[in-house]
């Protein structure tokens, strides 16, 4: 065989291992299990990236159903905006008369601020959310419920209404799973609300200096069941079932999992949250949320600093590397493969024919 030819069957066979090598480089690997989706009984639920808004799962994310007490989420985000550090409320009768879980406050008792968000979200005391809806500065009980729904729409929530702050059932007060998220997400921007729900037990103290050992009322929290859980809120009604508004941070990322109308929520959003760390953000994913403009331009240098997660990120730009996404990777690889067939088939008949 002269030697050319033994050269150029060598050369194509090696071209064609390399392209099938990069083929299979190119190809999106996923946990065999993520393709299923979480195992979740919710009747309306949802799995946001809180970074980014970006939604990872869903189920019903937009329908307006019964919430219950996860409603409080949105009572403490415009309490705390509302009234000073330290500011002393009275408690009116209608807190004291309040239906379903109450702490025990009476009427004409002087509570912080403090005090009322720590057992609104602690141990979803519905006399304190009376308490601040009621004695609300800027047209009371009706002006805070206005100030909920003014709220809701700053977040970007487009689906909720809102008639009750502790969250029972009153006529039309709906949200839905991706609107809940967003709230959620607000709150966890808010260091003293955050706190809160993330905290397992503290010391309450009365007016007169009697104090008390309160736990938080979300079970992940209180048992510690996950590593790296941030709260949020739960929630009950008979109409409603159970409601959860749960979030989690892994390795510098924060998932936000909601669940609506189920039996078994902790359940549910610990089979979210497991699933959505275990993937990348779907293609065309839903972004809830106020989206910004897109910038005039998509480039950026190499080592932009992420200013959510702190993180570095190395674009590749200034070096030249190709930025492919899914789908357009995906297309690579079959070229790719087609071609290392090709090569690898001209190089067997070569040698065939040189026999």
């Amino acid at each position: 065989m002269p030697r050319s030819s033994r050269f150029r069957r060598r050369r194509a066979s090696t071209l064609g291992v390399v392209l099938l090598t990069v083929a299979l480089a190119l190809v999106p690997v996923h946990p065999a299990h993520a393709a299923r989706g979480p195992k979740v009984g919710a009747k309306a639920g949802v799995l946001m990236d809180a970074a980014t808004g970006e939604v990872l799962w869903s189920r019903a994310p937009h329908r307006a159903v019964l919430v219950a007490s996860t409603t409080k989420m949105l009572t403490a985000l415009v309490a705390e905006a509302a009234y000073k550090p330290r500011q002393r409320l009275r408690v009116p009768v209608q807190a004291e008369n309040v239906d379903g879980t109450r702490f025990g406050f009476q009427k004409n008792m002087l509570l912080t601020r403090e005090q009322l968000l720590t057992t609104l979200l602690l141990v979803s005391a519905n006399d304190a959310a009376e308490v601040l809806a009621t004695r609300y500065p800027d047209g009371g009980r009706r002006g805070f419920l206005a100030a909920m729904q003014a709220k809701c729409a700053e977040l970007g929530c487009t689906d909720s209404t809102w008639r009750d702050p502790a969250g029972l059932d009153a006529p039309g007060h709906r949200a839905s799973a991706a609107d809940l998220a967003l709230v959620g997400q607000a709150l966890l921007k808010r260091p003293f609300l955050a706190k809160l729900a993330a905290t397992r037990q503290l010391t309450f103290r009365w007016p007169g200096g009697r104090t008390q050992v309160i736990t938080n009322h979300n079970k992940l929290i209180a048992y510690d069941r996950l590593p790296g859980m941030l709260g949020i809120k739960t929630g009950y009604t008979d109409k409603a079932r159970h409601t959860l508004v749960a979030a989690q941070r892994r390795g510098g990322r924060t998932l936000i999992a909601v669940a609506l109308g189920t039996d078994d929520i902790y359940g549910d959003v610990t089979a979210m949250l497991g699933y959505g760390f275990a993937i990348r953000t779907p293609p065309g994913a839903e972004r809830l949320g106020v989206v910004p403009p897109e910038p005039a331009t998509r480039t950026a240098p190499s080592g932009v600093a992420n200013a959510i997660t702190g993180t570095t990120l190395d674009l590749g730009r200034d070096r030249g590397l190709p930025s492919l996404s899914i789908p357009a990777a995906g297309g690579a690889a079959a070229v790719a493969v087609l071609l290392g067939i090709v090569f690898l088939g001209l190089s067997r008949r070569r040698r065939r024919s040189l026999v």
